[in-house]
């Protein structure tokens, strides 16, 4: 997994790439901590091959972190395989899912 950090508006954008396995999502949570201010962040899934339990673990520690803060947390450009991960771990209804990253930080900045 590579993980590269953005300021796009007032959003704070990770994107991702490759497989958020048992050593993705280490570096991940790692990503994550310094950007759970309370403000608003997305992720950008555009390149994620799948997603494992430690993934889902990370994702629910940050979304619980920086909702606790007031802030956003949005799961953005996946793809269908990998959204259905979510679907069948029950946290479709979880996280906030975006299709469009650029329509997303350009309507909210």
């Amino acid at each position: 997994m590579q993980i590269t950090t953005s300021e796009q508006g007032k959003w704070i954008v990770l994107t991702l790439v490759g497989k958020l396995d048992n050593s993705g999502a280490e570096l991940l949570e790692r990503e994550l901590a310094p950007q759970l201010t309370g403000g608003a962040l997305a992720l950008d899934f555009k390149e994620v091959e799948y997603v494992t339990s430690s993934g889902f673990r990370a994702l629910m520690i940050g979304l619980k972190q920086q909702t606790a803060k007031q802030g956003r947390f949005v799961l953005c450009q996946m793809s269908d395989p990998v959204r259905r991960y979510f679907d069948i771990a029950g946290l479709g209804r979880v996280f906030t899912f975006a299709e469009n990253l650029e329509a997303l930080v350009k309507t909210e900045t």
